[in-house]
């Protein structure tokens, strides 16, 4: 999470966005609440492991077994919980499978491994084994008192990032804040990434449902929801009360999760951060795989399937390495369509109206693209304007002339934040608004005390989470009152849509439902307004381009 701290300390920063066996079925007990409760059901259909630890403060019996946190502040942490067997062996390119029980009570005090990725330097981090979440309960949450789950999928163009991921060695998404303000518990997953989580190869195709192939890493992200309503009750939590939520990649996976059948009835409320609801066609998910497993020689094996499993995780992780750029086109290694847990093309669900109908939140930033973009001239600008969009650009540059903006580079910002995120945002609101609930969002605030740099990254993508996880005291920075009030405000706005699926209430603000007409939102800065049209004339534009 570089681009965080480059904010803060107001230099240029390359962005990194858009990381066992199973056990026999028995039966367990348990005690109640967040200091301990009981296992039930389990993720993937298994029934509780058998256990003679007792709960008590601190420890709690999960499906699979007791595990013991550790207190933060007035919440009860737990850190690297596995949710799953690690997909390793034969279950590396398979679908989830529940983890084996184990008997002692488990120490879960230190996040597991990120899952396996290249790091910024293209250097092979994290490990295979990563199918761990983390839960940070209050105190006060009891099975007699449950309390609603906050459910987080991280960003990193789903080839990076994890759920511990850090800025200047603080964890950017540590739930003890938002927990206590907000009196709910938080949920954060690791999911598998880049070829181990996406890679669509036929040779697979027979081990899965229909024939699908591919899409492990929403697969794992559904799995953890099994795991959050067959478990979060033992925690203090309400498992008819979870609202999943993501930016960027993880913005992306929660609208797929949002579109997918496979997660019906798992969750109450979806909430989007600077991401898009799109899936690559399963024609080109298969040619990229085929072109990987060439590159792995594994292609005209005797068995490719055997082959790709033998290779070392390291080797597989770099053999095509997914380059993240966020104001360009994505990489290799994403969800697509698959005809099971992706049904159809993803926005074309929303439109219809076949998809899980929830109370529905979606919003981007202002300046989404502010740190990725360098600076320019504007015979640049428009070289990279007609590179980037070849037979419209003409089109692009008349309504985005670079006369119109402080700097060549501001307006290619302008049309990146807007072709990719800002417009999409309305979109996606749109579609989702005729079938449910829809409140959008808009972040425009610029971080108050940072140098020149910083402010020229505006309100870049990602800066919205410093506000919502608080975290604004990385690097030193010294928050403005303004921004700390905003901080508290997110926080409180994301917990009660959690809880009743409307943000409204508590004096704050009234956030308008969304209006596909006039386009009703919520600006959220320093001074929180609510208004009608974000950027609405260019807008107007990229749709007629669709």
């Amino acid at each position: 999470m570089r681009h965080f701290l480059g904010a803060l300390l107001g230099g240029v920063v390359a962005l990194t966005l858009g990381a066992c066996d199973s056990g026999n079925d028995t039966t367990g007990t348990g005690g109640t609440g967040a200091s301990g409760g009981s296992g039930g059901a389990g993720a993937g259909g298994s029934a509780a492991c058998p256990t003679t630890v007792k709960a008590e403060p601190g420890t709690v019996i999960t499906e699979r077994g007791a595990v013991v946190g550790a207190k933060a502040g007035t919440t009860w942490a737990f850190q690297g919980i596995p949710y799953a067997a690690p997909p390793v062996g034969d279950l590396r390119w398979k679908a989830p499978e529940p983890h084996a029980c184990w008997e002692d009570a488990k120490p879960t005090q230190a996040f597991g491994a990120a899952c396996k990725q290249l790091n910024g330097d293209g250097a092979p981090v994290g490990a295979e084994d990563c199918l761990t979440l983390n839960v940070w309960a209050p105190e006060t949450a009891s099975a007699a008192s449950p309390v609603p789950v906050l459910f987080f999928i991280h960003g990193g163009g789903n080839t990076q990032g994890s759920s511990s991921a850090e800025a200047a060695g603080v964890p950017i998404y540590d739930g003890q804040t938002l927990s206590e303000r907000g009196g709910v518990i938080v949920v954060t997953i690791n999911y598998r990434l880049g070829p181990f989580g996406w890679l669509a190869h036929s040779t697979f195709a027979p081990e899965g449902e229909a024939d699908e192939t591919g899409n492990y890493g929403l697969k794992d992200q559904v799995f953890a929801l099994e795991w959050v309503k067959a478990n979060i009750g033992a925690f203090g939590g309400d498992p008819s009360r979870v609202m999943v939520f993501g930016e960027s990649a993880g913005a992306l996976n929660t609208c797929l999760v949002l579109t997918s059948p496979k997660a019906a009835g798992l969750f109450s409320g979806a909430l989007m951060e600077s991401g898009g609801c799109v899936a690559q066609t399963k024609e080109v998910a298969s040619a990229e795989a085929d072109n990987w497993a060439t590159l792995a020689g594994c292609q005209d094996d005797a068995d490719p399937a055997a082959c790709m499993r033998a290779l070392n995780e390291n080797d597989a992780v770099s053999l095509l390495p997914a380059p993240i750029d966020l104001a360009g086109k994505q990489g290799p290694f994403q969800p697509h369509v698959d005809g099971a847990f992706i049904p159809k093309a993803p926005f074309d669900l929303l439109a219809s109206g076949d998809f899980n109908h929830v109370p529905f939140v979606v919003g981007a930033n202002e300046n989404e693209t502010g740190q990725a973009v360098p600076d320019m001239t504007e015979a640049e600008y428009e070289a990279l304007v007609n590179a980037t969009f070849a037979a419209l650009a003409p089109q692009v540059l008349a309504q985005y002339p670079a006369a119109d903006y402080p700097t060549p580079r501001d307006a290619y910002v302008a049309v990146t934040s807007d072709a990719k995120f800002i417009c999409g945002a309305r979109r996606i609101a749109r579609a989702a608004a005729g079938s449910t609930t829809v409140f959008r969002y808009h972040f425009t605030h610029v971080l108050d005390n940072v140098g020149p740099q910083g402010k020229k990254n505006g309100a870049f993508h990602g800066l919205e989470l410093l506000f919502l996880f608080d975290k604004l005291t990385i690097a030193n920075y010294m928050a403005s009152d303004g921004e700390k009030a905003l901080a508290e405000a997110m926080g409180g706005y994301w917990s009660r849509f959690g809880a009743t699926g409307d943000p409204n209430g508590n004096g704050a603000v009234e956030w308008p439902v969304y209006d596909p007409v006039t386009d009703s939102y919520l600006q959220l800065d320093t001074t929180i307004v609510a208004d009608a049209g974000v950027h609405t004339v260019n807008c107007d534009f990229w749709d007629s381009l669709l």
